[in-house]
């Protein structure tokens, strides 16, 4: 599942371009890319960009990247096939640089030599998210032809002044006029979603999937000892006992297959422990308490706080106190339940033999007791004390250097596409260890590729709205980080829903990136002078984004600018949907769900 996600934002990455070709607007190159995605229907998105060396690198020329943003289904390989095998050559006529000697060798001998290298220079996205999903290039397209035509059709009806207020009449006509024409008798069935985004991905639903994963591994489980189990019985049976060797695998096997089993079943309920303690401290206290919703929401105002003060210093140190040895001892319990579940009751029995249950119940009390009082004791001292609770919220770091600066090339680059989708591309470095962090990110990724997946199917990550496709690229062997990004609206409002909304996933697919020292790509692309950090975090997920300046400072300085892009949707994520959600309530069922969303289709 999510490798599909994955497979469907893939970036070539290629070293070593000398900039021998014109790959300017309108030149012969350019063209030719263009009229081959156009040509080929399956590529929805297109970028080229040029990614500096880094400056340890000992070739110092630039790397020429082609991302590719292509419909659900495609094999990234098959992709690259198309393109490369198409009539035009316009592959050929992007990549002819790297082999200057071979512009009259037979056109199968260069093919070849360029689909070895193409396929050694692919990198598949390693997390993306996806936000118009289940919808082909040629799909949108029609269906932003039939939301046209309607409001033609609705402008005359009502200058006609056809229905008067009888909006469900009014909504009529148009499907049935919709329905008469011939033009748009592919929308007679419904538009294609996939699972989780159809009618299927209720709460319900992906609980029960789950729970039946769950319910088919335990049975292959029980399966794996029962069936040589009942084999063994059937021949014992039929033909006398077995060898004392056939006997003792088959009993390894049975037992093995009853550890599995319990193990797997204890698993499930830890982490249903674990979460029943998530929602208990996070979900329900905060709903009856007051107080602990208070305290809770400034616990997490201090962690999230962009400015260092005495009060986050004092609430990171204290939950670094509490919480490590908390989680510790919790993953400890949940692995000795899982793995060791006699020794849990060994130590209940041993507790017991030593206190009796009113002294163990009073102890729970008293410390309950101990915390409430204390949080009490902050909190009056706090209203109490203002001009010390003033001093103790009064940030004491130095305020940020500099504001974000726009390399006048990343201006010219966004000033191009000012009334279309806007794009981003962003080179970072990964901290040191490169492994280690590559390998943090990675995990991170899967993630956020799942909940985009699974969970925000509505064409948003987190409150981030208007993202047509963003995904993730680890290259360079795990030393360098590619983010590439098309997205509605301008940057500032792109990061401002980050910060304001999907913060823990910004926080995780980025906390583990710097930027180093680089030279420009080109004459006229940006360069780092200046080593800088991405802000930094608190517990992985807080702050981080939440320190505005620093963080759009950083983005700006690892933009770097595209020199071809092709866009296939050209509209809007909202506009996308709109067209879509319109398709069905013309040629579905009639009712007010569908005329109200006729009608505002219409009318905005």
């Amino acid at each position: 599942m999510l490798k599909m996600v994955r497979q469907q934002m893939i970036c070539i990455v290629v070293p070593g371009w000398n900039g021998t070709t014109d790959l300017s607007e309108g030149s012969p190159v350019s063209n030719g890319l263009y009229s081959l995605f156009r040509d080929v229907e399956v590529v929805q998105f297109a970028s080229l960009a040029l990614l500096p060396a880094r400056a340890d690198a000992s070739d110092k020329r630039p790397w020429l990247m082609l991302e590719l943003a292509i419909e659900e289904g495609i094999d990234p390989y098959d992709m690259i096939y198309r393109l490369l095998y198409h009539w035009s050559e316009a592959m050929w006529s992007l990549y002819s640089s790297f082999w200057p000697g071979d512009a009259t060798a037979l056109r199968s001998e260069r093919n070849d030599k360029l689909h070895k290298m193409l396929m050694k220079h692919l990198s598949i996205a390693d997390g993306g998210f996806i936000g118009a999903r289940d919808r082909t290039a040629r799909q949108i397209e029609k269906e932003q032809e039939l939301l046209e035509w309607t409001r033609d059709e609705a402008r005359a009806m009502k200058q006609a002044m056809l229905y008067g207020d009888d909006r469900s009449a009014f909504a009529l006509a148009l499907a049935q006029r919709a329905f008469q024409n011939p033009r748009f008798g592919w929308a007679l069935d419904r538009a294609p979603r996939s699972y989780w985004r159809g009618k299927g991905a209720s709460i319900s639903a992906k609980i029960g999937y789950v729970l039946t994963l769950f319910v088919l591994w335990l049975i292959a489980v029980w399966l794996v000892g029962a069936v040589p189990r009942g084999a063994l019985g059937i021949y014992t049976w039929l033909f006398g006992p077995p060898y004392s060797g056939v006997t003792d695998v088959v009993a390894f096997i049975s037992m093995a297959s009853c550890w599995v089993l319990g193990v797997s079943i204890r698993s499930v309920l830890a982490l249903l422990g674990l979460g029943v303690l998530v929602w208990l401290f996070l979900i329900a206290l905060p709903a009856l308490s007051r107080t602990w919703r208070r305290w809770l929401e400034s616990v997490g105002r201090e962690l999230d706080r962009p400015a260092e003060t005495w009060s986050s210093w004092l609430t990171y140190r204290i939950g670094l106190l509490l919480s490590v040895p908390i989680a510790c001892a919790l993953v400890a319990l949940a692995l000795a339940f899982i793995f060791w579940p006699w020794t849990i009751v060994q130590a209940y029995q041993a507790l017991t033999a030593k206190f009796l249950g009113w002294q163990i119940i009073a102890f729970i009390i008293l410390a309950i007791v101990v915390l409430t009082c204390a949080v009490s004791l902050l909190s009056r001292i706090n209203q109490d004390l203002a001009k010390v609770g003033n001093w103790f919220f009064q940030p004491y770091e130095e305020p940020v250097l500099r504001a974000q600066q726009v390399d006048p090339s990343i201006d010219n680059s966004e000033g191009l596409v000012v009334c279309e989708t806007a794009h981003m591309v962003s080179l970072t470095d990964l901290r040191s260890p490169n492994g280690w962090s590559a390998w943090w990110i990675r995990v991170s990724l899967r993630i956020v590729t799942l909940f985009g997946r699974v969970i925000f199917t509505e064409s948003r990550l987190g409150s981030a709205p208007g993202i047509h496709f963003g995904h993730w690229h680890i290259i360079e062997d795990g030393r360098r980080y590619l983010f590439c990004s098309n997205y509605d609206g301008s940057f500032g409002g792109y990061l401002d829903d980050f910060i304001n909304g999907a913060t823990i996933g910004t926080n995780l697919a980025w906390r583990w990136t710097t930027l180093k020292p680089r030279g420009s790509a080109a004459i006229g692309q940006p360069a780092i002078i200046h080593a800088r950090s991405f802000p930094p975090t608190r517990f992985i997920v807080f702050r981080g984004v939440k320190c505005e300046l620093q963080f759009k400072s950083y983005a700006r300085d690892s933009m770097l600018p595209h020199v071809f892009r092709f866009d296939a949707r050209k509209e809007s994520v909202d506009q996308i949907n709109l067209a879509t959600g319109l398709r069905d309530a013309l040629f579905g069922e009639r009712n007010d769900t569908n005329d109200d969303l006729i009608m505002r289709a219409i009318e905005s």
